[in-house]
C-alpha cells in the first residue's frame, strides 16, 4: 500500500497535503418542440418565476448530451465509492460514512455507516441485492474485515475475512453469485510487493477461501465477466514494473490460465466492460491510455485507436448502454505551474476503430476525481470531486449532476 500517488491532486493543498487513492471501483435528434422540450421550457419558467422546482423534476426532459444540476449529498466527497442498487439507487461510499441517491427524487440521503473507515477497498453487489465491502486500508495498515450492505435496513453488518488483507485488487461477481478476489497488495513502507493469491467470498456461508493463485503477481489490475463465465484479469503493476500480460479464471476449475498480452502495459484506474460486439474494452479513467480490445473468441488483444480525453489526468469515465465512453471533468496544467479544473466532457466511440473524441455538453461546475455511475434509465450520476472558483481556489465538493446521452 503506497503512502501517495504520484500525479493525483491532493485533497488540502500545502504541507498536509494527501494524495487519494484509485477508486475501484461501467441518441442524439434534432431539436423539436415534444412534450419533453415543454416540459423543461415550463420548468424554465418556473425558474424564472422563482418557484421551487425538485432536482428530479429538473431532470424531465433533459436533451441528449446534456448536463442538469440535481440534489447534492450529504457531505462533500473526493473520489467517492459507488454502485448501482438493483432498487435502482445508487450507494455513495468514503471513508466511513455512506449515502444514497435516489433517481425518483433527485435527492441524496445518509444511510448506515461502515464498520470502519477505508479507502482502496472493493464493492460488489450480490445476487441478493446486498453489497460486499471487503479490504482496503484503515489508517496506514491493509485490511483483510469485510462487511455487507443490506438495502433494505439501510446498515453495514460484518461478514466473514479475507484470508489475506488487500488492498488495491479486484473482486468480481461470478455467475454462480460468489465473488472472485484476485491480487492486490498488502502494507509495506516503499516497496510494495503485489499478490498473486486469489480467494472466493461465498454469500450463503459468509466465509471467504482460497482459491488458485494467478500465473503473475498483480495489483491496480482490471478483472471482467466474460459471457462464459470466466473472469478476464489485466494489466496492473508488479513492484516498478507495469505489466501488459493477461490471464483467464475458470470458476469450474478454480485455476488462472494465460491468454493473449495487451498491446501496450497499463495499470492504474481503468475502467472495463463487455461491449455489444462482444469483445472487453480496457481504457484509463484518471490518466489517458491506449483503448484495448480483447476478443474472447480468439484471446487477442488490438489497440482501438486513442482517446481525446477531457483532461490531461483526475478526469473519470465510464461505459455508456450505448457502448460509448464518456470522459469528465480533470485537470490540465502542472503544479508548481497553474493548474485548472474542467467541466469539459468527451465522448468515445470504441466501434470507430480510430482515435476519436466528440465533445458534449459541458458539467455545471468543474470537477476532478467525481465518481460517475451510469443510472437504469441510461443516465449518468456524476457525483462530488474537487472543483474550483473563478479566482482558482480549490475545494471538495457535495454537488452533484446529471448526463444525458
Amino acid at each position: 500500500m503506497r503512502a501517495a500517488a504520484p500525479g493525483r491532486l491532493p485533497v488540502a493543498h500545502g504541507p498536509t497535503a494527501r494524495w487519494p487513492r484509485a477508486g475501484r471501483s461501467q441518441v442524439i435528434g434534432m431539436h423539436r418542440w415534444t412534450m419533453g422540450s415543454l416540459r423543461a421550457l415550463l420548468v424554465a419558467g418556473l425558474l424564472a418565476a422563482g418557484l421551487a422546482v425538485s432536482p428530479a423534476a429538473s431532470a424531465a426532459g433533459q436533451a441528449s448530451g446534456t448536463w442538469v444540476k440535481t440534489g447534492s449529498m450529504t457531505t462533500p466527497r473526493e473520489d467517492p465509492t459507488t454502485v448501482l442498487l438493483h432498487n435502482g439507487q445508487v450507494l455513495v461510499m468514503g471513508g466511513v460514512t455512506a449515502e444514497l441517491y435516489d433517481p425518483k427524487t433527485g435527492t441524496f440521503s445518509a444511510t448506515g455507516d461502515m464498520g470502519a473507515a477505508r479507502g482502496g477497498f472493493t464493492a460488489t453487489v450480490l445476487q441478493n441485492g446486498q453489497v460486499l465491502v471487503a479490504g482496503g486500508d484503515e489508517g496506514s495498515a491493509a485490511t483483510s474485515s469485510a462487511e455487507l450492505f443490506d438495502p433494505a435496513t439501510g446498515t453495514f453488518s460484518p461478514t466473514g475475512s479475507m484470508t489475506t488483507a488487500r488492498v488495491d485488487f479486484t473482486a468480481t461477481l461470478l455467475d454462480n453469485g460468489k465473488v472472485l478476489v484476485a491480487g492486490g497488495e498488502g502494507t509495506c513502507a516503499t516497496v510494495c510487493p503485489p499478490f498473486s493469491s486469489a480467494e472466493l467470498y461465498d454469500p450463503a456461508t459468509g466465509t471467504f477461501s482460497p482459491t488458485g493463485s494467478m500465473t503473475a503477481a498483480r495489483a491496480f489490475h482490471i478483472a471482467a465477466l466474460l459471457p462464459n463465465g470466466k473472469v478476464l484479469v489485466a494489466g496492473g503493476e508488479n513492484g516498478s514494473t507495469t505489466l501488459s500480460s493477461a490471464e483467464l479464471y475458470d470458476p469450474d476449475a478454480g485455476t488462472f490460465s494465460p491468454t493473449g498480452s495487451m498491446t501496450t502495459a497499463l495499470s492504474g484506474k481503468q475502467i472495463s466492460g463487455l461491449l455489444p460486439s462482444g469483445q472487453v474494452l480496457v481504457v484509463g479513467a484518471h490518466f489517458a491510455t491506449q483503448p484495448e480490445l480483447y476478443d474472447p473468441a480468439t484471446g487477442t488483444w488490438a489497440g482501438d485507436g486513442g482517446v481525446d480525453p477531457s483532461a490531461s489526468r483526475n478526469f473519470n469515465a465510464v461505459l455508456l448502454n450505448n457502448g460509448q465512453v464518456l470522459f469528465a471533468g480533470g485537470v490540465n496544467g502542472v503544479f508548481p505551474g497553474k493548474t485548472t479544473v474542467t467541466a469539459k466532457a468527451t465522448l468515445f466511440d470504441p466501434s470507430a476503430g480510430t482515435a476519436n473524441g466528440t465533445v458534449t455538453g459541458s458539467m455545471t461546475i468543474p470537477r476532478a476525481l467525481e465518481s460517475l455511475t451510469v443510472l437504469q434509465n441510461g443516465q449518468v450520476l456524476a457525483a462530488g470531486g474537487e472543483t474550483q472558483n473563478n479566482v482558482g481556489k480549490t475545494s471538495i465538493t457535495a454537488t452533484a449532476e446529471l448526463f444525458t446521452p
